[in-house]
């Protein structure tokens, strides 16, 4: 039962002041809104937004201090409950109420402490407050306890940011205490370790910023020390500070060897400190590890890795062999430690962030000791797949050395280099599909080529395996990755062709010579040999350079004459190669003959000038390519050289205008040789030789390519067309000619606008057509083969056996040993003969292939022709080739190229390119021949193409007399009454239309 609360007796005096009058109200009330006031301030004190924290500490200070400042209680209780809100863990309420009371405390005890004499608080008093305030006591849940943890060392800290326990009111041992309240939470409390580290490094910049009293460095040691912290991360960073900044401070001995973390013999417990592995400081205690893994670098990577690598003084170490260095700390610290084989995902995560801060903050992130060997291999495994668990760690990494390159583009080629040196890692692009070195040599610039080519020759030199194998799969991928972004980065233009230079002498070295000994990086006796196959892949790049200058240089004929001499000097002047062509003395004897071909035309082209010097380089650029070729192995490159030879040779006898013409029919053929190889290279160079040499090319000249349009495209136009023999070529005649390469036709680019939904539905219902009969005869042929295999066996097929239907039942004999043996001879030949019809399919398919091949590469030719040509009358003579290729090839490439130059020589022949002729006649015969063409079967392209030409021949009639067109009308009238009354004539109502149009456009007004 409650007892109630006795009445106070009434005080007659209260209320009323010295004077006996009643006290005024005001002041309560004033206190009271002052009270209200601040309540909203420290409201904004741990608002999340640190401009309003900001603010509210300057009203904060204004209030306490200012409009307070009679009252001296006013700021103690202001500092009494900042301390309090130390432990407050709402919003950023430690944040902001620290900065407040550093702020306060600097106000009441610093310079300006005369401003507040009624303070009521001194230093002895305010850290008992601290204590008071922040001490744990009592049964409180754990959520309490490390915000009543967490509030000791913010305040803590505000005291020591504030300066005050280095004025001349504080004693030593106020030093003490704060110390001992920072290390009693680290030592309690092993998960806030790291932050109280982090205040005492911060106080000790602060001490050397203020060049303060040796004494509280040598106390904040002791203090370390006392409490078995000296080997931990913080630790080490504070020991390693101190005694590079402050090196008159006598330190412990016994701890470090020679008193420092640094030396060689501490490296080992220095890598276990920075891993958080627990150490045993005494007999009798044992550090704790953290409770929990944080996925940030602890500040003590960042203070050891300065000192190594020189960007801070380190006055109190001794330079001397004992210390360590930055490669034996990274190997042993973050290679073997962070990235070890057993290490975990987490300290491998970590290792990820060092080497990221290695390549963003460092002023030498290319030290080779950053590329280490487990460090790569990590890299290198986790950018292999998108599903390891360290995928976007390793990508961020290779983003932030990308991000570095591209500022600093000369660190490429080191970081290609520490890559490469790496047991020749510079290859995981193509092992593992990325593309991180070839990024990384994109960004070179391209005055450091003879560095990135010097370092890639090592490796292919010295690909750092040993089997033969891995060798020729390590050899590519370098010289892919060289060739690739040669091909992309390295700019033609630059007047230093040494890097050029430099790449094509290396694959010409390892294509056509064996080293036998050498001195310098480049001439190094490669190990493991080099095999066949690699150097069939070197050669092979050294086409496709090649064939990408060719395309692009100004003097195409620059480099491969360039490879040919360094081919030939290293054969006639180097003891330490051997070649490896071999030939009889009557190849020998043609390849020296080129040599004095091409040293006179090198010779006669540095004087001659104009469209003469222009073809001569090319022949040049010739000659060098056929004498690759030889050296390549190909026996047909022996008698283009002679056929090369003996062109030249006819063409020094007379005048240059002369012979070109007289020698034009030679030199097409020629040409043609070339260009029927399945070579760019090839392709490029017979393009630019024909288009020097087009303008002297008589009618005589143009019948090969055109003989080339009218080859049959099956085995029996290659036989002719190639002199190939082959006694079954006239087997299955018909049904090759419909047989149409789907390659080719899926590769082919359309050029037409008009009749282009026609011809591709007339080559659809084409290749309809051929699969049908491609099937039929597939089915006949097997029809056959069960055949002659039901023979063999003695059986019949299941549908043709009356014993099947019949409900008598007979057993087969088993037969004999001879009747087996005469059944394998038989099945034998069966299958023979089955797979060499296989066989005959396939070469019917590569015959047509390679017809339409060799066409297309022609009509190339004659488009070249035609663009340099169109207004003179022997082009005339292409429009009905051009004609008849389209109406007989079964190519729909080949029919869309030819159309696409009909239509193209129509629109070049206007104005000023009208062609001029003499024989009215035989351009007459011509047009009568177009119109009988265009009265044959066809595709709507076809017609279309008929139509463009005769168009394109009447206006030319009528450009020369206008009375030609008289006649013009007849042949049309003529073709028109075939239109009508034969049934036979094919002819399009188009044709007609596009006549009409004419006259239309034509016509005298």
């Amino acid at each position: 039962m409650s007892r109630k609360r006795k009445r106070e007796p009434s005080n007659p005096t209260k209320g009323l002041n010295q004077d006996g009058q009643v006290k005024s109200r005001a002041s309560k009330r004033s206190r009271g809104e002052v009270d209200l006031s601040l309540v909203q301030v420290y409201e904004d004190l741990a608002n999340e937004d640190e401009e309003i924290r900001l603010n509210a500490t300057q009203v904060l200070l204004s209030k306490a201090l200012v409009e307070g400042g009679s009252d001296g209680d006013q700021p103690k209780k202001v500092v009494v409950r900042l301390i309090r809100g130390l432990c407050s863990g709402r919003k950023a309420a430690r944040l902001g109420f620290s900065i407040a009371l550093t702020e306060i405390l600097l106000q009441l005890f610093g310079p300006s402490k005369g401003k507040h004499p009624d303070f009521m608080l001194n230093i002895p008093d305010l850290l008992e407050t601290l204590d008071l305030q922040t001490r744990v006591s009592g049964n409180v849940s754990g959520q309490e306890e490390r915000d009543h943890y967490l509030g000791r060392l913010f305040g803590a800290k505000a005291v020591l940011e504030s300066g005050i326990l280095l004025s001349k009111d504080a004693e030593i041992q106020h030093w003490h205490r704060v110390l001992d309240l920072v290390f009693e939470v680290a030592k309690k409390k092993a998960w806030l370790r790291e932050e109280c580290g982090w205040v005492v490094y911060r106080t000790l910049q602060s001490l050397k910023s203020q060049n303060a009293d040796a004494t509280y460095v040598r106390e904040i040691i002791d203090r370390l020390h006392a409490n078995s912290l000296t080997k931990t991360s913080e630790g080490a960073a504070i020991w390693v500070f101190v005694l590079t900044r402050f090196p008159s401070v006598k330190l412990p001995k016994g701890v470090w060897h020679h008193n420092s973390p640094l030396d060689r013999k501490e490296r080992s417990t220095l890598a276990r400190v920075l891993k958080e592995s627990a150490l045993v400081e005494s007999q009798d205690e044992k550090i704790s590890q953290k409770g929990s893994w944080k996925p940030s670098l602890h500040f003590a990577w960042n203070v050891i890795i300065a000192v190594l690598l020189g960007q801070h003084d380190s006055n109190g170490i001794s330079k001397s062999e004992k210390r360590t260095t930055f490669a034996e700390f990274w190997t042993e610290a973050v290679d073997n430690g962070l990235f070890a084989a057993a290490a975990s995902r987490e300290r491998k995560y970590l290792g990820f962030l060092l080497f990221q801060k290695m390549l963003q903050d460092t002023p030498s992130p290319t030290n080779p000791a950053v590329f280490s060997k487990n460090l790569v291999s990590c890299l290198v495994n986790q950018l292999a797949a998108e599903e390891r668990y360290l995928h976007l760690a390793a990508e961020k990494s290779m983003k932030v050395v990308y991000t570095r390159v591209q500022k600093e583009k000369e660190l490429a080629v080191k970081i290609v280099d520490q890559f490469a040196s790496l047991d020749g890692h510079v290859d995981f692009d193509a092992l593992l599909r990325t593309r991180v070195i070839e990024k990384l040599l994109s960004y070179t610039h391209v005055d450091a080529w003879g560095e990135i080519a010097s370092i890639l020759a090592n490796l292919v030199t010295r690909p750092q395996v040993r089997d033969d194998r891995a060798a020729t799969v390590r050899r590519q991928s370098v010289i892919d990755q060289l060739v690739s972004v040669f091909k992309s980065r390295l700019s033609l233009e630059t007047t230093d062709t040494k890097p050029i230079s430099e790449i094509l002498a290396l694959l010409a070295k390892h294509a056509y010579f064996e080293v036998k000994s050498g001195v310098g990086e480049l001439d190094k006796i490669p190990q493991p040999p080099v095999s066949a196959e690699s150097r069939e892949m070197f050669r092979s790049r050294l086409t496709s350079c090649l064939t990408h200058l060719v395309g692009k240089c100004p003097d195409p004929a620059a480099y491969p004459y360039s490879v040919i001499c360094y081919i030939r000097l290293r054969e006639e002047t180097d003891d330490e190669v051997v070649p490896l062509l071999s030939t009889s003395s009557s190849v020998s004897k043609v390849i020296r003959q080129g040599w004095r071909t091409l040293e006179n035309i090198d010779a006669k082209g540095k004087s001659a000038e104009g469209p003469e010097k222009h073809y001569l380089g090319t022949l040049k650029l010739l000659l060098s390519l056929t004498i690759l070729q030889i050296y390549n192995g190909e026996a047909d490159a022996v008698n283009v050289l002679n056929e090369l030879r003996d062109y030249y040779d006819s063409l020094s006898k007379h005048s240059y205008d002369d012979e070109q013409s007289q020698a034009s029919e030679s030199m097409v053929e020629i040409l043609l040789g070339l260009v029927s190889k399945p070579s760019l290279l090839f392709r490029r160079v017979v393009q630019q030789v024909f288009s020097a040499s087009v303008k002297n090319i008589s009618i005589n000249g143009l019948q090969p390519m055109i003989r080339v349009l009218r080859t049959k495209e099956n085995l029996s136009g290659q036989g002719e067309m190639f002199e190939q023999s082959d006694e079954d070529v006239s087997d299955g005649e018909a049904s090759d000619v419909e047989e149409v390469s789907q390659k080719s036709i899926a590769s082919s680019t359309s050029h037409s606008e008009d009749g282009t939904q026609s011809g591709i539905s007339d080559a659809t219902s084409s290749d309809d057509s051929d699969s049908m009969e491609e099937a039929e005869g597939i089915d006949g042929e097997l029809a056959e083969f069960d055949k002659k295999l039901a023979q063999a066996l003695g059986t019949r097929r299941v549908d043709e056996d009356p014993a099947v239907n019949s409900q008598d039942e007979s057993t087969d004999e088993d037969m004999n040993d001879e009747q087996m043996e005469s059944l394998d001879v038989h099945l034998e030949k069966i299958f023979r003969e089955r797979k060499k019809a296989a066989s005959r399919r396939g070469e019917k398919k590569a015959a047509k292939e390679t017809i339409i091949n060799f066409k297309c590469r022609v009509l190339e030719l004659l488009e070249i022709f035609i663009k340099q040509r169109h207004s003179e009358e022997v082009t005339f003579k292409l429009i009905l080739p051009l004609l008849n290729a389209i109406q007989t090839t079964a190519s729909k490439q080949v029919s869309d190229k030819a159309c696409y130059m009909v239509r193209e020589y129509a629109k070049l022949c206007k104005g000023k390119g009208i062609p001029a002729f003499a024989d009215t006649d035989a351009t007459f015969a011509i047009l009568e021949s177009v119109h009988s063409e265009a009265a044959k079967e066809g595709s709507n392209a076809y017609h279309s193409a008929c139509s463009q030409a005769s168009t394109l021949l009447t206006k030319v009639l009528a450009a020369k007399d206008r009375e030609n067109l008289r006649r013009v009308v007849s042949v049309y009238a003529f073709t028109q009454e075939r239109f009508l009354l034969d049934p036979k004539c094919k002819v399009t109502a188009s044709f007609f239309h596009d006549w009409q149009n004419y006259c239309n456009s034509s016509r005298i007004k």
